[in-house]
């Protein structure tokens, strides 16, 4: 008996666990490259991955949104973070699962924003341009060179 509640805990383990590997899993559509005034660099890479979120608007209103997009952002003096696609008045803006990264895009710039740790607003970490493009792995995994945006 023993032995089977064991066997059954080690199954749950393992199913929890394969189906949490698809949010480990990051297939890379097309990366950019954006660069600030001081230099710095913030590489995102985009993929997609369906997900549905609510937004309250300013009037109470409950707004279910469906998102498929998602991105990982590699901060230049700090983490790299997956955030999804929320909604957004204008422009495309994500947020990670936990809260703490929101980033924004519209045209060819962008910005990223931490939270606070107050929790009352964000901070905003990075503001840029979109400097060059790559395009996803191909067929035998090679990355495609980075290509400079023209003016």
């Amino acid at each position: 008996m023993v032995k089977r509640g064991l066997w059954c805990a080690v199954l749950a383990a393992a199913i929890a666990l394969a189906g949490g590997c698809a949010t480990w899993r990051f297939d890379v559509k097309r990366s950019a490259e954006f660069v600030n005034e001081e230099g710095g660099k913030l590489v995102v890479d985009y993929g997609t991955e369906r997900r549905e979120s609510e937004c309250v608007a300013p009037n109470g209103l409950h707004l279910k949104f469906v998102g498929n997009l998602k991105v990982r952002v590699s901060v230049p003096d700090g983490p790299r973070f997956v955030a999804y696609q929320t909604m957004s008045e204008t422009g495309v803006l994500y947020e990670s699962d936990d809260g703490r990264w929101r980033y924004f895009e519209k045209g060819t710039a962008c910005a990223l924003a931490e939270r606070i740790s107050d929790e009352r607003g964000f901070a905003l970490r990075f503001e840029g341009v979109l400097c060059a493009r790559r395009r996803a792995p191909d067929e035998d995994g090679e990355k495609g060179a980075w290509r400079k945006v023209r003016k």
